[in-house]
């Protein structure tokens, strides 16, 4: 998402702080639009094995894995701390 196009684009204007700062502003609100639409757009059962992906992939031993780490990922791991 292009916030500035005078930094890359050699025959465009210069542009101003505010500008750049609009252009961030509907650039994050269109990010936002994207993600709540492909979220909306999941189904709610799945007919693959992808939501259990990291079963088999965490080769260290649970109780090694720092609790910091633990709470930085848990949205990923924690269903397999159990």
């Amino acid at each position: 998402m292009v916030t500035d196009y005078d930094c890359w684009h050699p025959d465009h204007d210069a542009v101003t702080v505010n500008e750049i700062v609009a252009n961030l502003k509907k650039n994050a609100e269109n990010a936002c639009r994207v993600v709540a639409e492909a979220v909306a757009s999941i189904p709610a059962a799945r007919g693959c094995q992808c939501g259990s992906a990291l079963s088999h992939a965490i080769l260290t031993d649970l109780q090694l894995v720092p609790a910091t780490t633990r709470q930085k990922l848990g949205l990923l791991i924690d269903k397999y701390f159990v």
